[in-house]
């Protein structure tokens, strides 16, 4: 009998003891059970009746020995648990907010209430079908449809946006998808699943379509919208927005960084002619802009001058902006603003721009991005694909899957015949001459 124990015995050859524990007057009996791995399980029975006590205890015993048979893990945590678990990882990553934010949206709203309880070991290909059946109804039949309105965090504000009641897209499910398959390798990691087969489960995947860009024409009717309209406003916080969205436009064009990874930097980031991002603690990667870049962060300079001109009267002594200012800082506080969809997709509408001319494909401020891919093989001369793919941070197949149409190898001699003196390039060079910009290149 051990130092804390009393009336204690002994069952199945001694792989169950049960006892009443020695520090406390209660009757309550407490189980101590051997597992094929040697390791012991101490439980409370919550009963002072030995004999159900004892009934307990072997359920527990004859789970254990069937799960070494079926090679199911002994030490049992269910999806909710290793989700908390996985979550507070991805907290300490170098990741930005948003997408942290997301993913906790996923887990709380999806993820966790589907598989919630079920253990992590057993959970079956089966499981992740019925789930993705459960998924694509939630917001039209499922728990979503009495829901009205989604409220959400942005850093310290709280917004609220209506319900979408349709089916989800390809590409929304296949970003919820990482976040199943991160959980559960998760588990697999840990020890709280053995069953590798489960991340064979296919992501529902977007389709291979050529993703949305401007065109030259597009590109360029946009820019000169974005100036014209700064000047329908005379000064203030209108003012200095629509200034910026006009540089943004440019810059990301210029750069083809996604809008997360443009969303942080400061001005220290900003070398000659290049971008210093850092993508994590260690890993840096260097973003060569193309020819006006430079300009564009001086005009840059330019319209933080303004800003913080409300407040500074002795720019010699106090230069702005500093290097640790953000480029796309609010107007209000020392904080990058969250993003420019909302002013981006207003100014769409102010140029009547809804889709890519060529490809059908609905154009976002991710457009972006794909106009500086799409303008770096067909007017850039940009052949090296494995160069073009490690300036964006991508892979080289990724650029063949939706930048391929272009085959800037097969039409190399046919691309180096640009004619710049069209209509289209002297409206754009008078833009740039009326606003002191560097003269524009593609």
């Amino acid at each position: 009998m051990g130092k804390f124990e009393r009336d204690g015995f002994s069952i199945k050859g001694g792989a169950i003891r049960l006892y009443r524990r020695g520090d406390s007057k209660s009757d309550i009996w407490h189980a101590s059970v051997t597992r094929p791995d040697r390791k012991v399980d101490r439980f409370s029975t919550k009963t002072p009746d030995p004999v159900e006590a004892g009934r307990m205890a072997e359920r527990h015993f004859d789970r254990l020995r069937f799960a070494e048979e079926f090679g199911i893990p002994l030490d049992q945590k269910n999806f909710k648990q290793v989700s908390d678990h996985w979550y507070a990882e991805v907290l300490g990553k170098s990741i930005c907010d948003k997408n942290k934010s997301d993913f906790r949206s996923i887990l709380d709203r999806y993820l966790v209430p589907f598989f919630g309880q079920k253990s992590v070991a057993l959970i079956k290909l089966k499981d992740i079908a019925e789930y993705r059946k459960w998924r694509v109804s939630y917001w039209t039949d499922g728990p979503g449809k009495d829901i009205t309105h989604i409220v959400y965090q942005r850093g310290d504000r709280t917004f609220k946006r209506p319900v979408k009641r349709c089916i989800p897209s390809a590409a929304t499910l296949a970003r919820e998808d990482v976040v199943l398959r991160g959980v559960l390798q998760s588990a697999l990691s840990m020890g709280y699943a053995n069953n590798h087969e489960i991340l064979q489960f296919k992501s529902v995947r977007p389709d291979g379509k050529s993703r949305g860009a401007l065109s030259r024409e597009q590109y360029q009717k946009l820019v000169a919208a974005s100036w014209e309209r700064s000047m329908l406003v005379p000064n203030g916080q209108t003012l200095y927005y629509r200034q910026l969205l006009a540089v943004y436009i440019q810059f990301m064009v210029m750069t083809g960084l996604r809008p997360g990874e443009a969303r942080r930097l400061r001005f220290m980031d900003i070398k000659d002619g290049y971008v210093v991002l850092q993508e994590s603690k260690t890993k840096v990667r260097k973003v060569v802009g193309v020819a006006g870049f430079s300009g564009i962060i001086s005009f840059l300079h330019d319209v933080h001058q303004a800003l913080y001109g409300r407040d500074v009267h002795d720019e010699e002594e106090n230069p702005f902006p500093r290097p640790t200012d953000y480029l796309w800082r609010d107007y209000h506080k020392d904080e990058p603003i969250h993003d420019f969809k909302r002013s981006f997709n207003e100014l769409l509408a102010y140029c009547g721009i809804v889709n890519d001319e060529h490809q059908n494909g609905k154009i976002t401020i991710y457009s972006l991005r794909h106009t500086y891919a799409h303008f770096r093989i067909v007017y850039g001369g940009v052949n090296d694909v494995y160069l073009l793919a490690q300036n964006m941070g991508t892979s080289v197949q990724m650029i063949e899957k939706y930048y391929g149409h272009l085959e800037p190898l097969h039409r190399k001699d046919e691309l180096k015949r640009v004619h710049r003196n069209s209509a289209s390039d002297k409206l754009m060079d008078n833009i740039n001459d009326l606003f002191g910009l560097p003269p524009f290149e593609l």
